[in-house]
């Protein structure tokens, strides 16, 4: 009994949504000005199948609304059934800072429009937002290759 209590401790203790990752994970410091960056950030995410409903340059607040897959697809590939980004860019003395925040939900089983935070491992939360930025950096610097 005390192995099978230790075990699913160890379970819980290794998830994570994307939320709870340091913010050294879900943000970077880029030697580019603001307007390029925020410019940037629109664009990757336009191009990566978000509907950027707020972009508020003045505020450095960029909004998606949710990017829904099909949840046949979803289960299949162990992907998000839908997922969201918020994006906050600050000009700073060493360049301009952007800090990600990307909301992973699944469906429930019952098919309602319900849906839960995606619990993951911290290696693949970080794997979302090294994905996502190296999409921002291949439209901040369009000569780059995103990986």
């Amino acid at each position: 009994m005390r192995i099978a209590l230790l075990f699913v401790a160890v379970i819980v203790a290794g998830c994570a949504t994307t939320q709870s990752l340091p913010v050294e994970d879900r943000g970077r410091i880029y030697d580019m000005s603001f307007d390029v960056m925020f410019d940037a950030i629109v664009m990757a995410l336009s191009e990566e199948g978000f509907a950027v409903t707020d972009a508020r340059k003045n505020e450095g607040i960029i909004n998606t609304d949710f990017r829904t897959g099909s949840s046949f697809t979803a289960y299949f590939r162990g992907g998000p059934t839908r997922t969201k980004v918020n994006a906050l860019v600050t000009s700073m003395e060493a360049g301009t800072q952007v800090l990600l925040n990307i909301a992973l939900e699944d469906a429930n089983i019952e098919g309602r429009n319900v849906y839960a935070t995606r619990n993951m491992s911290t290696r693949s939360a970080r794997r979302f937002y090294s994905e996502l930025f190296a999409r921002i950096e291949a439209a901040a610097w369009p000569g780059a290759s995103a990986e």
